[in-house]
This record gives C-alpha cells, structure tokens and sequence, in this order.
C-alpha cells in the first residue's frame, strides 16, 4: 500500500508543478535574490500515536446493578459488545469500573445528577500513509538563505485504535480518518555551488488544525495548536525560473482530540469520552517552484548570470563563453581581445601578449630557441644560439681571437689557451700545472696513477700495487708488490726485482750530522703508517753515505742516521723490536760519486723487508 500511495502522490506533485508552471509566466533566475512561488505533492506517513481515553458517566438517578446492560452499545458501539461478554450482568458503572479501573463520583441526592469518572485509559491509533499538498510563496536573498510561508492540507485514514483495558486490548474503530491543515513559517538555506544541483536544509514552526474522526466509535473533533518541522532537500534547476525538488519533512505538532457523547438510558443518562493522541509525521514528495518579480544580476552585462559567471569582470562588449569567460580561439591562454598573436600554435609557450614566448629577447621563440638563456645583445642563429665563426666554442660577441685556425685549443677568451708545463692541458683546464715535462697525464692535466695508490706513475717505483694496499712513499706495498728493478738488480720471472729494499727518497739529515729535516720527517710519518698496515711484518733501517771522508767516518755516520730513523719511527707508534737499525757507510753505492747529483742519490736511507 506504501508504494501505491507514494505513486499517486509523486504523480500529484506533477501535475500540481505543471500547473503552477503554466499560472507564472514571469521569467526570473531560480537562483538569483528574488520572490519564489511554490506547490508540492507528497506522501505522508503519520506515526502510530499514543494517547488518553477520559470517559465519564452522567444520569439522573442512582445506578444500580444490572439496570444499564446496553449502555457502551450506544456509548461506545466499539466497546460494548466486548464489555457485555466480558462483565455479564453488571451495570454500565461496575463493568467500566471493572474493565478501566476505579474512577471517582460525584454524589447526590435522590433524583440529582450523578457523575462517574473513569480513570484515564490508554488508547493508541495507527494510521495508514496518505497524502499531502502544500503552496508556499517565499524570498531568495543573496547568499541562499530563503525564508517561506506555506500552507499544507494531509489526510490519513485511521487503520485502527484501541484501548487497553483491564481486561486486555480493546478495538475502538477500524474506520476513520485523520485530516490536518498547517500554516508554516519555514527558514530553509540552499548550498549553491554554482551548478543544477542544490541541497538545502531547514526548519519552520506554525499553526496546525487537525481534524479526528473515528466514526465507528462515535468519536470526533477539531483540536489546534502550534506545529514544528525540519526539512531538508535537493532542487534541480530545469530552467531560468523553474526548479523541481525533492523534499522530506519530519513534523511534530500539539495533541489531537477526538470527544463524543452518546445517551445510555431512557432516564437521560449519557457517556462522554475524549481521546487525546500525539502528532508525529514524516513526509517525503516533490515540489516545483517558480521565481518571479526579479531579474538575473550580470554585473558584467555579458549575458551570463553572475551565479554561473567564472569570469564575473569581463570588459564591456568583450565575446564570451556559456561559463562568462572571455573566447580564446588558439587556446593559449590569452583571451582574443588581448591576443596580439591569435593563431598561435596549440602547445607553444606565450607571453602576456600571446605571442610566442622569448625569454632571452633574442628574435627567436623559446619553442625554437635551443639556447634560451642567451645574454641579450648576443647574435645568434635560426636556432637562438650565439653566432661562433670560427668554431671554437667561444661565441663572437666574447671572442677576442675570432679566426682561431679549427682544432686549436682556446682559452675563455677565444685566443689559444697557455700551456705552461707543456703537457697538452690547456693551463684554464690544468688541476696540475706545473707537473715536470714529459710526464704522462690525464684530461685534468695531473700525472697518471695507475694503480690509484696516490703515488703517480713517474714516481711510482711499484706501479701495479695491489687495489687497497697501503704504500710507501715511493708507492710500494711491503709484500705482494712488485718494485721496478734498478739497472744491474736480479729479477723474477716476473720482472720484479727481488730485493725487498725501498730507497725512502726525500728522508734527509742536517749537514754532517744524524738530525732530520723537517721534510724528512713527514716522509717519515706516512712511512710509520704504512708499517702499522703490516704489523707482523720487520725491517731493516739501512743507512749509506758517499765517499766523502773516511769509510770509517762514513760507516758510524750511516749508523747514527738509521738510529735515528728507528728513534723517530719508534716515536710515531712503531715496536722498536720490528726495526733493526744498519750502517753501511759509503760501501753499496748505487750512483757515482763523481758528480753531485750521484753523491746526493748515494747519501739514502733504504727499508728493506726481513722475510
């Protein structure tokens, strides 16, 4: 049965809107401020209500019983054929004593009125769905608050009512029906994004009549009072002035009263009963409203409203799209009144112009300009880069040497760069620049370290050190190294020399005498390191000298220098048991000491590794 009512209900609320569409001609924008005019449709679904059943008993004489057998068959056609079955003969005032409790009398004397009330019994009422129809005539102000009056009709038949008596549940009517009329004053606020879709949400309070009629049990009435109801909903704009709604409202109003009176007796008594019930209801339909009395406001007068207006400050006369914002035919950005390039490609960076894009100014779009930061002032080619004639990399607005010959090397001032230790790295590009003449190096101008020890190739006596491997200075690793032979030294098959001896270059003394330079001693510092890398591993300290001077001078002298390299070395963190200091004097040359460069290379210190 709900959904056979809720279509008729549905199909009324179309009708209604058709109608109401048809009675307002006045166009206006349903969403700009502005007077609304509306009907509505919907079904209604009143809430079992509970309620009081109040019942008194009047007559003229004492009752007595057994003297009033039929007296609720004419009262209450409802209740009397239960009440007869139930008391048997008891009288009108002992059965309804017996079946709705004690009540209270009013006394008197013979031949005045007697009163008997019952006390209050509970009753409820269920109620089938219905239908209501509403009108309402209300203002939109700016912002979506939209304040309304309405007036709605609902009608409900009564699918039963009861009262519950000591006797247990009795039925008082089957057949009824419930008719109200609701003046409303509604405060409703619409959440407008800017689209055809708009929820809203609301309240209103007002005045109610509501109309009772339980016609099988005798009673009915008209009671008023005051009505509440929330609401809320979601409109669809269909055109400028029209929207159509769904709307739910869940309504409270005051008790409803039904009363009737009926005589007992042919000695005049009679019963009078009031039934008093709650009001609750729930309704859910469609609406359609109209506006009219207002116009659109389009504060740019481009013909879109302001409400659907993305672009609400469009120039005067300036063409524009359905969403009020200015044609931009080439899509870039820039609308065409201020597009001075207007076919511009679609993808391609535009200035404020529209125009294609050149950040560095030089002629040449940046969609093309394969070198965009170009200095201003700068020449340069189809491509946007700078103009460089001759091909060295320098562009002609810096290059002071502008006919440089092709595949000469140039400095940043386009001229050919210097070359100062003449190892083919321009001096500009050198991270060595003073690396001795003839030394092999790399692109950054430094010599060549094979084995990536530190040591460079041309003083690298071990040029192949294992990878890792802590060296010495002149880039030997104490075992599993493989030293460069000195002219007349025995080789393995390999071409290692065999001896473990390790010249110290650069370990020198004061003149005469066993005291280290400063420079010896920093020698001596990366030669202690080493020698912790290897800590099982002993050597031998061996000094020499030239022939200058006695060999017996000479050996003592070459004794005292390798004490004094055990004593340095022992100072830096070395065991003084893994060092054996030895004197050879002038007696192992490995140079002439005809000249002085010889006798500078006689006077060493060698470490040599004791396997």
């Amino acid at each position: 049965m709900f959904n056979k009512r809720l279509g008729a209900a549905l199909k009324s609320a179309a009708v209604i809107g058709a109608t109401a569409a048809a009675m307002l001609s006045t166009s206006a924008n349903a969403y700009e401020p502005g007077w609304y005019f509306g009907l509505s449709g919907s079904y209604s679904a009143v809430e079992d209500s509970d309620g009081t059943l109040n019942t008194s008993i009047t007559s003229t004489t004492p009752a007595t019983p057994g003297s009033q057998q039929n007296c609720l068959l004419q009262a209450l056609p409802g209740l009397g054929p239960l009440l007869n079955g139930a008391v048997g003969g008891l009288g009108v005032q002992g059965c309804l004593l017996t079946l709705l409790g004690p009540g209270t009398t009013t006394p008197g004397t013979p031949g005045s009125t007697n009163t008997q009330r019952l006390a209050p019994a509970r009753a409820q009422i269920t109620f089938d769905g219905g239908y209501s129809i509403a009108g309402s005539l209300g203002y939109l102000f700016d912002g979506g608050f939209r304040p309304e009056l309405s007036l709605a009709i609902s009608e409900n038949d009564v699918d039963g009512s009861r009262v519950n008596t000591q006797a247990g549940a009795v039925s008082l009517s089957n057949d009824g029906k419930l008719t109200t009329a609701r003046l409303m004053a509604n405060a409703w606020y619409d959440f407008d994004f800017g689209s055809s879709i708009i929820p809203y949400v609301g309240v209103g309070a007002g005045f109610q009549q509501s109309d009772l009629d339980l016609k099988s049990a005798g009673l009915s009435d008209k009671a008023s009072g005051l009505v509440y109801q929330a609401g809320a909903g979601v409109g669809f704009v269909l055109s400028d002035a029209t929207t159509l709604s769904l709307d739910y409202r869940y309504v409270v109003g005051d008790d409803m009263e039904a009363s009737g009176q009926s005589p007992t007796a042919a000695d005049g008594s009679f019963t009078s009963s009031t039934l008093e019930s709650e009001y609750k209801a729930q309704t859910i339909g469609l609406s359609l409203r109209r506006s009219f009395g207002g116009t659109p406001t389009d504060s740019d007068g481009d013909g879109v409203p302001d409400r659907l207006d993305k672009c609400p400050n469009t120039p005067k006369g300036v063409t524009v799209y359905s969403d009020g914002c200015p044609v931009d035919t080439d899509g870039d950005g820039v609308p065409d009144y201020l597009d001075k390039c207007p076919g511009t490609p679609k993808g391609t960076a535009v200035d404020a112009n529209g125009c294609p894009a050149d950040s560095d100014g030089d002629g040449v779009p940046d969609s093309l300009d394969k070198c965009p930061g170009t200095p201003r002032g700068v020449m340069v080619g189809p491509d946007g880069c700078p103009i460089d004639s001759d091909g060295d990399g320098i562009p002609d607005a810096y290059d002071k040497c502008p006919n440089t010959p092709k595949g000469v090397i140039v400095g940043p001032d386009g001229c050919p760069a210097a070359d100062a230790d003449g190892d083919g790295v321009p001096d500009f590009m050198d991270k060595c620049p003073e690396t001795p003449r003839g030394v092999a190096v790399g692109p950054d101008g430094c010599p060549l370290d094979s084995d990536g020890d530190g040591i460079p190739d041309y003083l690298d006596e071990c040029p192949r050190s294992p990878p890792g491997a802590k060296v010495l200075p002149n880039g030997c690793a104490l075992t599993g190294d493989c030293r460069k032979p000195r002219p007349g030294e025995a080789v393995d098959a390999n071409g290692c020399a065999l001896d473990k001896n390790f010249i110290l270059r650069g370990v020198k003394f004061e003149f005469d005498s066993d005291r280290l330079t400063e420079p010896a001693k920093l020698i001596l510092n990366e030669v202690a390191e080493t020698l912790k890398a290897y800590p099982t591993i002993k050597v031998d300290l061996e000094g020499h000298t030239d022939n200058v001077g006695t060999d017996a001078y000479n050996l003592g002298l070459s004794e005292r220098r390798a004490n004094s390299v055990k004593t340095y070395l022992a100072g830096r963190g070395i065991e003084a048991p893994r060092m054996n200091p030895v004197g050879y004097g002038e007696s192992r040359p490995i140079d002439t000491n005809d000249t002085e460069e010889g006798r500078e290379e006689n006077r060493r210190v060698e470490l040599k590794v004791i396997e």
